[in-house]
């Protein structure tokens, strides 16, 4: 067929993921007699209904249908006569090709000749079934309007973006918002000295990962084997090969009630290809405009038809990415002073401890500046893009085993190996008395030093995984029954140079082994000085489910559809650092503890889809999940759609979602654990157990240390999305909605410092009722509301002689994101601050003969540099850049497939080459969570099919 097929399907009952189902059903005898209520309108949607209804799979060409109407039906018929009913003087007709699938074609009776348009790119058919995110009960068509904000990113569509990777696909969607792995491992800013859990990962409104669910195929995976101090378990994209993925769906608002824990802000569904008939082998090679940042891909996938009307589907991926540094960008510095602003660059050598001044610069002669000044600009060395290799394959085999029966596995294994490196290794050392190098005996000084004869921190992560599925599905009368067993892994070793040891460092110091900003220390004093520091991770995920689902009674609108299911699970997580980071060994890094842990849950879920009136449908679902330890949780959702015209549909949400304390949080936070700080002695910590004065003001010397909280609780959350769905025509449609989340009961990490009172687990005193140390943990006080809109529309215009084209706009804006840390603090708005409140996408494609080119555009709105609630720093305002301008960034991707099997395409990123702008001095002039540090980039594919 010269257009894509439409795949309307509806099975008996629902499944979480429905690729399986359509052969089981598939020898149901369509003669039986249904109540067919469907009401005049567009053949399309009467198709569509026929089909849910039915029970039954067409198969047609959006073209076909155009814009012809139906007269309704209401009737008990078999599906062969009901689509008889449907096609008749439609110039139509439908072909049964197996028991319970039909193709709609043109009926041989002489027609209208149709002007002859341009050939269109033919992509390659895939008749594989639907999976539509956000139900368990199976859809009509992934056309259908569902109650919840819904995002798709069709295969097309992956391929125009220029995208290597799932994170960078994701990252670019308005709404959401990049944890880059470079952020990621150093925590949140450039100034961390221990780059650790290099993952990467999106998440939606601001809310972080932990409120976003990634699942792959509508199953949730391992996490990532480490945990980030800062963000905790996440999915990493980078695992996930893009040339793998068929589509993407993003469900906005909760959605716990459907999948469970952590869906509080969305779900994120990367469904995997499952069939093509021969192979293709395709090949990528990219390069900026400054010849850096290369990249090179190669994939294979091969499928075929099995015996008994199954298939088989293999795929292969193997990808490298080159590293990209920060001293490769010229825009990428601490010092802003040449806009205006702050110059955070770290000043090196010996300061007084009267005046905290630099009274000799100190540092080796090649860092020093024309002026003989010493600085250490940290984002100059920090990488901006990993140096990535990965390599994936994945196989999966779908096979009928009798005439009710059918088995469907997949297997994915997956190796990603990442290289990142930070700042060497800095901070102020108190020389003792004597000391060779200390040169100004007279004067009270500390040296701020940069351990430049180490090097470089640097980290190297190799993440494995392997992911296991296999189902059994059939059909008893009406219902359809599933069962499923699956297993996910993901092991990473981290190893990490260029850190130094306290203990070494301690015996250089009293020894004179090393000398500070020499040449000539001997290789085995830098050897010991720094030795190289291992962590592994391992993360497991078991699960097995069971789901019925079929018709359960008729109401005016049609048959209600009902689903049901048990789920059972076990997530255990295992974390072994070094036996240095267990000491506290570690100069100026997180003291780590070790993990070895798991947990159980269960679960039981209901879901209905109620056609109350043909103008009227609810979506009803309510599950209850028993986590260990927890106790069990509830999560109701309530959909409803009211179409008061024909081309309009009103839509609206409403649910509750929660999240348990992962297994991570169930420990002590990770922080600089065992140093000696000094806190303010306010009544709430008096007395101290060494009591100070500094200029006037009494202080506490107190360790700063970390403590497990046994009593923590699930978060919770409800939601509320309100918006409209107007199709006036086929060729248009525009969906606006509102949306509103509030997340009560957040796990924070905190300490008794600012409020005594209100955290005393924090304290720790010694037998005479002295404050000795402040604890850090984590606590349930945080609250987090955050409301907004999402616009999404869609135009396609074919010409005879023209060829197609299509226009796509999508939007996000957050116009509150309210937090409050603890009840003692006020609620701040931090829209726009941090990251934009805006977010746009917008699309142009077109279509002619062999050609396909596409025009993507993305803007970003403005930033406010301070915080909420605080002035713009001085140096920002007399700048006039107390805000980062709003960016536009625009892709241009232009693909061939006039040569016999072959296709060739080429992607431009960044078209204008437009620089990075950032005006908040501690970002280092570059956002990584908005900004790609490229420039123009340029992407070569080539595609052979078999």
């Amino acid at each position: 067929m010269a257009s894509k097929l439409r795949l309307t399907l509806a099975i008996v009952g629902a499944l979480s993921w429905a690729c399986a189902a359509c052969p089981a059903s598939a020898a149901e005898p369509t003669s039986r007699q249904v109540r067919f209520v469907i009401p005049a309108g567009m053949l399309d949607h009467a198709l569509q209904a026929l089909a849910t209804q039915g029970r039954v799979q067409l198969m047609y060409a959006p073209d076909l249908v155009g814009t012809r109407r139906s007269s309704g039906l209401q009737a008990s018929l078999s599906a062969e006569q009901a689509l008889d009913a449907l096609l008749r003087d439609t110039g139509l007709r439908a072909v049964q090709v197996t028991s319970n699938a039909f193709l709609i074609e043109r009926a041989p009776a002489p027609v209208a000749a149709r002007p002859p348009q341009p050939e269109p790119i033919r992509e390659p058919v895939e008749l594989a079934t639907v999976e539509v995110t956000g139900t368990h009960i199976p859809r009509a068509s992934i056309d259908v309007v569902t109650a919840a904000p819904l995002t798709r990113i069709s295969r097309a569509q992956i391929e125009a973006s220029g995208y290597q990777t799932v994170f960078e696909l994701l990252s670019y969607q308005p709404g959401m918002i990049s944890h880059h792995p470079v952020d990621v491992a150093t925590d949140g800013g450039f100034q961390s000295q221990q780059p650790f859990a290099a993952a990467a990962t999106t998440s939606l409104y601001g809310l972080g990962p932990r409120a976003t669910l990634i699942l792959i195929d509508g199953r949730r995976v391992a996490n990532y084997g480490l945990a980030s101090a800062e963000l905790g378990g996440l999915t990493d994209l980078n695992g996930i090969p893009l040339t793998m993925v068929d589509r993407i769906e993003i469900m906005r608002g909760g959605a716990s009630a459907i999948y469970g824990a952590d869906a509080m802000a969305g779900v994120i569904n990367i469904i995997l290809r499952k069939q093509q008939t021969g192979g293709e082998v395709s090949a990528r090679y990219g390069l900026s405009e400054r010849g850096d940042a290369e990249q090179r891909r190669l994939s294979l996938s091969y499928g075929e038809q099995t015996d008994r009307g199954g298939n088989f589907f293999l795929g292969a991926d193997y990808f490298h990415r080159d590293a990209l540094e920060g001293s490769q960008r010229d825009w990428r510095t601490a010092d802003l002073s040449r806009q205006g602003l702050a110059d955070r660059r770290i000043p090196l050598g010996y300061f007084s401890l009267f005046d905290l001044a630099i009274v000799q610069p100190a540092c080796p002669d090649d860092v020093r500046d024309a002026d003989g000044q010493c600085f250490l600009d940290t984002p100059r060395y920090l990488t901006l893009q990993p140096e990535m290799e990965s390599a994936a394959v994945y196989a999966r085999l779908r096979q009928p085993l009798g005439e009710t029966l059918e088995f469907d596995g997949s297997l994915r294994l997956g190796q990603v190996q990442q290289r990142l490196q930070a700042a060497p290794l800095h901070g102020s050392i108190a020389l003792p008395p004597g000391h060779p190098d200390e040169v100004l005996p007279d004067i009270p000084t500390l040296l701020d030093y940069a351990f430049f004869d180490v090097g470089p921190v640097r980290s190297r992560s190799n993440s494995q995984s392997a992911d296991v599925d296999l189902g059994l599905s059939g059909l008893l009368r009406e219902w359809q029954w599933r069962a499923n067993v699956s297993h996910h892994r993901n092991r990473v070793d981290n190893q990490i140079d260029g850190l130094i040891s306290n203990s070494a460092f301690s015996q250089a110091l009293s020894d004179y082994s090393y000398r500070f900003n020499s040449p000539d220390n001997p290789p085995q004093v830098l050897s010991a000085l720094s030795p190289r520091v291992e962590v592994e991770g391992d993360a497991r995920f078991d699960q097995f489910t069971f789901a019925v689902n079929g018709p359960w009674f008729s109401l005016p609108g049609g048959e209600t559809q009902t689903a049901l299911g048990v789920e059972w699970s076990r997530d255990a997580l295992r974390n072994e650092p070094d036996p240095r980071m267990l000491e506290g060994d570690i100069a100026l890094g997180a003291q780590k503890s070790r993990l070895d842990d798991h947990r159980y849950s269960s679960a039981f879920y209901a879901e209905m889809s109620l056609p109350i009136a043909t103008w009227l449908h609810a979506d009803a679902a309510w599950r209850i999940d028993h986590r260990q330890g927890y106790g069990s949780e509830s999560s109701p959702m309530f959909g409803l759609k009211w179409t008061p015209l024909e081309t309009l549909t009103v839509r609206a949400t409403s649910a509750t979602g929660y999240r348990a304390p992962s297994l991570f949080e169930l420990r002590r936070p990770s922080i600089g654990g065992g140093t000696l700080e000094a806190v303010e002695a306010t009544p709430g910590l008096v007395p101290c157990g060494i009591p100070t004065t500094f200029q006037g003001v009494d202080y506490c010397l107190v360790t700063h240390g970390a403590i497990e909280n046994p009593n923590l609780q699930p978060e919770t959350s409800r939601s509320h999305t309100l918006g409209l769905v107007w199709a006036p025509t086929e060729s248009f449609d525009l969906s606006i909605d509102r949306f509103r989340i509030n997340r009560r009961n957040e796990i924070v990490t905190t300490n008794a410092v600012a409020d005594p009172e209100a955290f005393p687990l924090s304290l720790e005193r010694d037998e005479q009722g002295l404050l000795v140390a402040i604890n850090d943990y984590f606590i349930n006080v945080g609250r987090t509301q955050v409301a907004g809109w999402e616009l999404q529309s869609e135009y396609r215009l074919d010409t005879q002689a023209q060829g197609r084209f299509t226009f796509r706009l999508a939007a996000s804006y957050l116009s509150q994101l309210e937090r409050q840390l603890s009840p003692d603090l006020p609620a701040l708005d931090y829209a726009g601050h941090g990251s934009p409140k805006r977010s746009v996408l917008a699309a142009l494609e077109w279509m002619y003969g062999n050609w396909a080119t596409t025009l993507n555009v993305h803007q970003l709105g403005p930033v406010e540099i301070a915080a909420p609630g605080r002035p713009c720093a001085t140096l920002n305002e007399q700048a006039g850049k107390c805000r980062t301008p709003a960016s536009t960034t625009a892709d241009v991707y232009l693909a061939y497939g006039g040569f016999a099997n072959w296709r060739l395409s080429l992607n431009i990123d960044n078209v204008t080459d437009r620089d990075p702008r950032n005006y908040d001095p501690a970002k280092g002039g570059y956002d990584i969570a908005y900004d790609d540090p490229r420039g123009r980039f340029y992407l070569l594919s080539a595609a052979y099919r078999f």
